[in-house]
């Protein structure tokens, strides 16, 4: 059985300390040897766009479905009874009780202390309600997780986090090295672009937690390590930012991938 309501409590206080980790990874030796207990090597998650305005090729799922198939997938589901970095920042934006969805077998470790058993349609549901509330999905293979809830088979551990921009952990991860920056993933096939559109008002370079844009005479500019998460375009009053999607073998290579690292089934 994994940590109880108390261990993981104090693990989920330091979420606090997100910036000074990341930053900490670039520091030689020290650095090196805090990559091996995260496992940084082992470690790959992808944002998931839900901005409605995401465009497909007809007939192309929407990236959405990708957090469906994993919980349709997984031999078992849990979820959190908090979010770990809402709960670790006292987030006062939006609900701590919106928890992480873990699947797969590692999630049978979990103590009921500090979560309960869900079903595909309660898990599906609570998914459903963290997008409505503007959190964006987070999907993949988080060692570190794994080790704060204190499951052993932590290859069988899937995190599926609804992401909030003022305490998620992936807000940090601009502060760290080029390696580690890159276990973030951008959805295959997902582009981000700025229309003519766009008077540089400077909303979305506010809104971007991976510091990728700028504005450049006058015209926001979107850098090489966007993640494709579209707060971005969400945050756009003059919709001058467009998602979209063109490679019609996204969700096979997106599953293909972060399949590699985990097993959910």
């Amino acid at each position: 059985m994994g940590r109880g309501r108390k261990s993981v409590g104090l693990f989920a206080k330091t979420s606090k300390y997100r910036d000074v980790m990341f930053k900490v990874l670039n520091v030689p030796v020290l650095g090196s040897f805090l990559k091996l207990v995260m496992d940084a090597k082992g470690t790959n998650f992808t944002c998931i766009p839900v901005y409605e305005g995401v465009e497909t090729d007809g007939g192309i799922a929407l990236p959405v479905s990708i957090v469906e198939h994993f919980i349709n997938e997984a031999s078992y589901r849990v979820i959190l009874d908090y979010c770990l970095c809402r709960k670790g920042n006292g987030c006062k934006e939006h609900d701590i009780a919106t928890g992480c969805i873990f699947v797969g077998e590692g999630a049978r470790e979990i103590s009921p202390e500090v979560g309960r058993y869900a079903n595909r349609e309660e898990a599906l549901e609570h998914h459903r309600k963290a997008v409505e509330d503007g959190l964006i999905p987070v999907v993949g293979k988080v060692k570190i997780d794994a080790v704060g809830l204190g499951v052993k088979e932590h290859g069988r551990l899937m995190t599926i986090c609804h992401c909030c921009p003022c305490c998620c952990l992936t807000g940090g991860v601009h502060h760290a090295p080029r390696d580690v920056r890159d276990i973030l993933v951008r959805l295959e096939g997902v582009k981000v672009e700025v229309t003519g559109d766009c008077n540089g008002c400077g909303q979305c370079v506010e809104a971007c937690i991976f510091k990728q844009i700028k504005i450049l005479d006058g015209v926001a500019f979107v850098g090489e390590e966007c993640k494709g998460c579209s707060r971005c375009a969400i945050a756009c009053p003059r919709d001058a930012i467009t998602i979209t999607v063109d490679n019609p073998e996204y969700m096979a290579e997106c599953i293909g991938r972060i399949g590699a690292y985990v097993d959910v089934k």
